[in-house]
């Protein structure tokens, strides 16, 4: 009986290792690989966040951070216009994100914070502390257009004179 239960301890141990190891290799692993893509993907160049997998280049602050205030859709256009005329980053092409594009960014684990301390879900690479609303380049009808809630990767739009909400923009251009 004595060998029986000392078998079947050491049955339940493997056992326990097995689902421990198992359990570390499919569940943790990946997580760390994905955070180590995570880091690879983004890179940072002062004034320009670097998206290798989009290819996209990415203003790292946003114009809350410049400006310390929202903006209406019109405000944003000419934002992008004094950015443009002053060759942020050496470029001139600067314009504002695409829906789709601003979505690809988003992550909710990732660290950066808005202005008023939220999880935005933008890689650490970018600026802290900025816009929590984003506005896009997809209009909605002659009146409105879509902007990005990155707390929680949130799609609304909002009439293009109003910021309401403290609207930022981060400018975006097509990388090499």
């Amino acid at each position: 009986m004595n060998s029986f239960s000392i078998s079947s301890v050491a049955s339940r141990s493997i056992k326990i290792l097995f689902t421990a190891f198992f359990f570390t290799t499919v569940f943790c692993v990946p997580a760390f690989f994905q955070d180590a893509l995570a880091a690879s993907r983004f890179e940072n160049k002062g004034e320009v966040v670097v998206d290798r997998q989009s290819g996209l280049m990415w203003q790292t602050a946003d114009s809350y951070h410049e400006l310390k205030k929202g903006l209406n859709w019109y405000e944003a256009l000419e934002y992008m216009d004094a950015k443009n005329a002053q060759n942020l980053a050496g470029h001139s092409d600067w314009r504002l994100p695409t829906l789709e594009e601003l979505n690809g960014q988003w992550d909710a684990s990732r660290p950066v914070s808005s202005k008023d301390g939220e999880k935005i879900g933008l890689p650490g690479e970018f600026k802290d502390k900025g816009s929590y609303y984003l506005w896009t380049s997809n209009e909605r009808g002659l009146d409105n257009v879509w902007y990005f809630g990155l707390g929680h990767k949130e799609n609304y739009f909002n009439l293009k004179d109003l910021g309401d909400l403290d609207q930022g923009v981060k400018l975006v251009r097509t990388g090499k």
